[in-house]
């Protein structure tokens, strides 16, 4: 790889003439970019590496105005820092100062007297963060003359108001592992001169681009479900310090111009009106900036206020007044759009700077506001929670270890959650304690609980209807993301809103999912059951990895009075060596998997455990296939999925050298979403026929799922509009004599189905089939997209698992009413026997965003109990 300078010198451009900040005059004693790496702010796409140098320069030349924190660390390795910028004295006091934003956060038992003194003395916390997408390569250079202006700039009023009434945080690189593949990919592709065509190499990332992370993650969409390290630390200084304006600065397309707020609708219904009614303050006070400037804007279009898991829409649901920047990307030194216009990489890192300073200013002009509307929110969520249901309770039967997973996630994100104490009485129904957590609503996130918890939660009805009239003009709809995510439903995990149980325990910690205190497990004479489910499939995942002898029930049973489900693991004393008894129960602890000691094997209901239907398991050599044409986040969260949240060893084969690989020595094979038409021909389609037959399984999903039925590995068919197959012809059109409607007149003949904007759909499963194990027979399903899959027939396979009924068919979201139909009753996921082995189809995604954790499940049952069925 090229050496810092080397590569500075590469891609540097000359000083352009307009200034960061006119007038302003500089202490020397504060170090420049260009004297500690070598080029300006503006003049090269600076490297991580020198990025977090420069800003470690600069804390260390103003040492009683900084406190530089590292918060977490990359998958690769790479630090990730904020630098806390404010006045002297209370950077000197700052641990006081968070312990005051933390009162007022969370004001229960503040008197008036207290919150006042409070309201006069604290900072507006302002925190600007960088480059969450790391081929958005302007906001970091920003946020490096940001720090150098509030720390260097002298006799500025502005800057010392700016000091004076707040803390900045800024945040330099929050996706570092990304932005070190875009510096490499374009500094290797950069021509003599930097090239200004768009079509040009160092304007096209190859696959998978620097806009995710190690694992290609989209890290914007990360922040409640934190399955990043990068997103964990960030969400730890939100918590740490409680800014009240977060900024996230990103690029677009580099024909547009500059984004700030007001945003588009749909606002979500969960933000306070407060929030809200600020957001117009910092936008016309950054009008006016960018006015004076000759800087080009847009406000309300596209970016709107609905999804809560952005990095700037986290911190309102703690009251936080989040907004989105977004600047046109030259993604190269320079850029020729199409209007003929020239765009350089300095002119996003200037526009950039003067949004983030005036914004920093803004918030200092109101400081007292903004403090006073952050506590009104804090208030006005304990005083919510004493209108109506005073709890909900967290309830899982068949999977207590989901329960308890989503009750951590809530207190990660800020959130107060208790363990039952005692069986919960909820309606006619006696919840048992182990699998019941209780989530108060008297507290400040009363709106980000139901955020994150409810059902569904409604867009504005008149841009619904407005976005119907589009569909149906066969314009694309202006939703920006998903229209659901409610976390129950994806976990498979029932949320009751009910009165106050009486049944409060102790609170659940941040590191309560951490491995539980080691208990020896009792000498068991014929072995132990792992019931299947999200903890036990991870726990046997590790069994498998450190060589224990582990079976699979493949149906179910009672013993000792106790049902087992399908897919429990049986791990047989007499099939492992002498320390089986303290091994299994590490593993069990690093999961905080149950593990079932059994003297007694005699089954007198259901499955015998010496049963032909019991399957012994082997750790699965897994090949996921990796890079194009695979989507790169798919791709991505089926390898963190098996890496990472289940330890799965697995290797990565490129597409394209999918045909060197020996398939015998792999037991599954992972396709994520993705058309490998190009990648895969005919001679490689028979090799994985003939694998499959000698025992292989094969597992696709969405597109993927797509392509294998189109190349006849599955037999099903993938829908056109109207309930056609693809091929099939469209209908006749009307005749004179049958009048019809214009609309239909005017559409298409031959159509994709209606696509859904990100919606849940009830599944259900057949539990008697191994593929199911874990589950109770009904889940949500997160549906994108307009795939629909025709049922397989008896003689080809089994429909494990199906949308519901078109009544009961739409959990959560929106769901147009013309898809509803087409999707009701359709295959979600397939079985297909192909002699020993088999293909395992997904209509959609299983692994989306790595928390749909019911439908991660059966995936991994496909890759841990699929081999040698």
């Amino acid at each position: 790889m090229l050496s810092t300078l080397a590569l500075a010198a590469i891609i540097q451009l000359p000083v352009q003439a307009q200034e960061l900040a006119p007038g302003a005059r500089y202490d020397p004693d504060i170090p420049t970019l260009r004297e500690v790496v070598g080029h300006g702010f503006r003049e090269a796409v600076t490297p991580p590496d020198d990025v977090i140098r420069y800003m470690e320069a600069l804390a260390d030349a103003a040492p009683e105005r900084t406190r530089l924190i590292h918060y977490a660390e990359s998958w690769e390795g790479r630090p990730l820092i904020v630098l806390v910028i404010g006045s002297p004295d209370r950077m000197a006091r700052l641990d006081e100062v968070k312990a005051g934003l933390a009162r007022l956060a969370n004001p229960r038992g503040l008197s008036e007297a207290e919150a006042e003194a409070l309201l006069d003395e604290l900072p507006v916390v302002t925190a600007l963060m960088h480059g969450v997408h790391g081929n958005e390569i302007s906001s970091s250079g920003a946020a490096m003359a940001e720090a150098y202006h509030l720390l260097a700039a002298r006799g500025d009023a502005d800057v010392e108001l700016i000091l004076s009434e707040s803390l900045v945080l800024i945040d330099p690189m929050e996706n570092p592992d990304g932005r070190n593949r875009f510096v490499y990919q374009n500094g290797i592709a950069q021509a003599r001169w930097p090239d200004e065509a768009g079509v040009s190499a160092e304007h096209d990332e190859p696959w998978p681009g620097g806009r995710g992370n190690h694992y290609l993650f989209d890290l914007n969409r990360d922040l409640f479900i934190q399955s990043q390290p990068e997103t964990r630390g960030k969400v730890d200084i939100f918590l740490e310090f409680r800014p009240q304006i977060v900024v996230d600065l990103h690029e677009m397309g580099g024909d547009a111009t500059y984004f700030f707020p007001p945003t588009a609708p749909p606002s979500n219904p969960w933000y306070g009106e407060r929030q809200i009614a600020l957001m117009d303050v910092f936008g016309e006070a950054i009008a006016g900036r960018f006015d004076e400037r000759g800087f080009a804007y847009f406000n309300r279009d596209v970016y709107d206020l609905f999804y809560p898991g952005y990095v700037d829409m986290w911190p309102m649901g703690h009251g936080a007044l989040g907004m989105t920047y977004e600047q046109a990307s030259a993604r190269a030194l320079k850029l020729r759009r199409s209007d003929g216009d020239l765009l350089t990489y300095g002119d996003g890192v200037l526009h950039h700077f003067t949004a983030a300073t005036e914004t920093a200013l803004t918030s200092a002009r109101n400081r007292e506001r903004i403090l006073r509307d952050y506590l009104a929110f804090a208030r006005e969520g304990i005083a919510l929670g004493g209108r109506g249901p005073a709890e909900i309770v967290l309830h899982s039967t068949h999977d207590p270890g989901m329960a308890e997973r989503l009750a951590m996630m809530l207190v990660e994100n800020g959130i107060d959650v208790f363990r039952a104490a005692g069986p919960v009485t909820v309606e006619d129904r006696t919840l048992a304690p182990g699998s019941s957590f209780i989530v108060p609503l008297d507290q400040p996130t009363h709106r980000f609980i139901h955020n994150l918890l409810d059902t569904h939660v409604p867009m504005e009805e008149d841009f619904v209807r407005r976005q119907i009239e589009r569909r149906a003009q066969r314009q694309p709809d202006e939703i920006y993301d998903l229209t659901a995510w409610s976390q129950p439903l994806l976990w498979d995990v029932e949320a009751i809103e009910t009165p106050a149980t009486g049944a409060r325990g102790e609170a659940v910690t941040v590191g309560g999912m951490a491995a539980a205190d080691v208990a020896p497990l009792p000498e068991a004479l014929v072995g132990y059951l792992i019931p299947w489910g999200t903890n036990g499939a991870a726990a046997v995942a590790e069994a498998l990895r450190e060589g224990i002898r582990v079976r699979a029930a493949g149906a179910a049973f009672t013993l000792d009075g106790r049902g087992y489900g399908v897919g429990t693991a049986i791990v047989r004393a007499g099939e492992n060596g002498p320390d089986l008894r303290r091994r299994l129960a590490d593993i069990a602890a690093g999961h905080r998997a149950e593990v079932v000691p059994i003297d007694d094997a005699y089954v007198r209901e259901g499955m015998s455990l010496g049963s032909r239907r019991v399957r012994a398991l082997r750790e699965p050599g897994v090949l996921l296939v990796y890079d194009a044409p695979g989507r790169s986040l798919s791709v991505g969260w089926a390898r963190y999925v098996l890496e990472r949240r289940y330890g799965q060893r697995t290797s990565a084969v490129r597409a394209s050298g999918l045909g060197r690989a020996r398939l015998n020595d792999y037991d599954v094979i992972v396709f994520p979403s993705g058309n490998y038409g190009s990648a895969v021909g005919e001679g490689l389609l028979d090799r994985i026929r003939a694998w499959m037959r000698d025992g292989g399984t094969l597992i696709t999903m969405a597109e993927s799922s797509r392509w294998a039925s189109e190349v006849g590995l599955i037999a099903t068919e993938t829908e056109r509009r109207g309930g056609r197959a693809e091929g099939d012809d469209p209908p006749e059109p009307g005749t004179p004599e049958q009048p019809i409607e214009y609309l239909d007149a005017i559409s298409p003949g031959d159509e994709s189905p209606e696509g859904v904007p990100g919606a849940i759909l009830r599944t259900l499963l057949d539990t008697e089939h191994w593929l199911a194990a874990g589950t109770d027979g009904e889940i949500g399903v997160l549906v994108e997209g307009s795939r629909v899959f025709r049922p397989i027939t008896l003689d080809q396979g089994t429909n494990v698992g199906r949308y519901a009924e078109l009544e009961d068919l739409v959990l959560s979201g929106i769901v147009w009413e013309e898809s509803q139909p087409q999707l009701a009753s359709k295959a979600f996921l397939i079985h297909h026997p192909v002699g020993r082995g088999q293909l395992v189809a997904f209509a959609e995604d299983p692994n989306y965003r790595a928390y749909s954790e019911a439908t991660q499940l059966l995936f991994m049952n496909a890759v841990l109990l699929g081999p040698g069925r």
